[in-house]
């Protein structure tokens, strides 16, 4: 099940909302909103409980939009030198761009990772002359724009520190790969200092909070230098996994004999002479030679148990789409990034509009291992 969905899509990229993200949008607001956060000053202590919320939320919106910003201006870089861009999630932690491939050269690394805090940089002058146009005439506005013009300041002051995957450690790495020619060893020493940085954020944290007995600020501190150490390990896991899978292509580990479902096959046949027999998570299915699409368990297990020695292959299976197939001379790196990107454990190779073969994670997982056993 998906953690997030998508709420629209600008320059071709869809933009999603994590489910998490509405905690800190809710945390966000409260501390907004209450009597003793940034508008109090502005706002006589008799104002409504019901205007001060509608304060905090159109500010919220407005830093969460800043947020969005950040990000699209590292995938509007990136989409300018030629890389591919799955989409921007927002989350309780801000935001992230999903990349489908790493930049090709440290020129691309170092103008991707400067974009985002640029961009936030830019956002913090624009709130910050807004606040001092708008402060003689509206307190309200001027403190709205002036906390905006600080959070954004910090957004991009944060994202500079050198610890990878923070732009600052993007920068980094961009400078070590320059220099190493290698982007396994730079993302090695740029994610060693994510972690480390991570670390330093963990013990302020739980000082802060022990010692100053500033509760929820520590513990924040300290669960965020949690994720960037996790982030770290990850983002260096994932350039070593794609430099394991350097060359394999989907025709070199695909399956060719692949077993699929007639049409006019009941989901009750199905079960019985696939399902239980092969036990494999989706099969094809194929009305004389025509590709109708991938019946998955999910498909069959929506159907009544009392109906499915009626109900037909045919009647169940989605239509098949493009996100579902890939080439046969594909790199497995963009298979295994295609199913990320849509949470599928199999894809269909097609090749001059037949299918020719399957491929799944456990195919992936199997070669990478051996990959990696025998050191090439």
């Amino acid at each position: 099940m998906t953690r997030s969905f998508r709420v629209g899509r600008v320059f071709g990229i869809d933009i999603e909302i994590d489910y998490t993200w509405f905690i800190i949008f809710a945390l966000v607001v409260f501390g907004l909103s209450s009597t003793a956060g940034p508008l109090a000053r502005a706002l006589p202590d008799s104002t409504p409980l019901a205007y001060r919320l509608l304060l905090g939320v159109l500010t919220a919106l407005l830093f969460f939009g800043s947020v969005l910003l950040h990000e699209l201006s590292h995938s509007l870089v990136a989409l300018h030198n030629g890389m591919q861009i799955s989409g921007i999630t927002l989350f309780i932690f801000g935001g992230v761009s999903k990349m489908t491939d790493e930049p090709r050269t440290p020129g691309i690394e170092f103008r991707m990772a400067i974009a985002g805090p640029g961009a936030s940089f830019a956002l913090a002058l624009l709130f910050y002359f807004l606040g001092r146009l708008f402060g003689g005439s509206s307190l309200v506005l001027g403190s709205m724009c002036l906390w905006l013009a600080v959070i954004n300041g910090f957004l991009g002051a944060f994202n500079l520190l050198p610890g990878f995957p923070l732009d600052g450690g993007r920068v980094l790495r961009a400078g070590l790969w320059h220099l190493s020619a290698s982007l396994p060893e730079a993302t090695r020493i740029a994610a060693a200092f994510g972690q480390g940085l991570g670390a330093i954020m963990i013990v302020l944290g739980l000082f802060i909070f022990f010692a100053a007995r500033e509760g929820i600020n520590g513990l924040w501190l300290a669960f965020i230098g949690w994720f960037l150490i996790q982030a770290a390990q990850s983002s260096y896991q994932q350039v070593i996994v794609k430099q394991t899978l350097s060359g394999v292509t989907v025709s070199d580990i695909m399956t060719r004999e692949v077993d699929a479902v007639q049409a006019d096959c009941t989901l009750e046949e199905v079960v019985h002479e696939h399902v239980l027999t092969h036990s494999h998570p989706a099969y094809p299915v194929f009305e004389d030679d025509h590709l109708l699409g991938l019946l998955s368990l999910s498909d069959i297990r929506h159907v009544p148990r009392a109906q499915r020695d009626h109900v037909t292959a045919r009647q169940v299976v989605p239509p098949l789409a493009e996100s579902q197939t890939i080439s046969p001379g594909a790199e497995v790196w963009d298979a295994l990034g295609k199913m990320a990107t849509k949470d599928q454990g199999r894809l269909l190779v097609m090749e001059d509009g037949r299918m020719v073969g399957i491929v799944s994670r456990t195919d992936i997982m199997r070669v990478m291992r051996t990959r990696m056993e025998l050191g090439t």
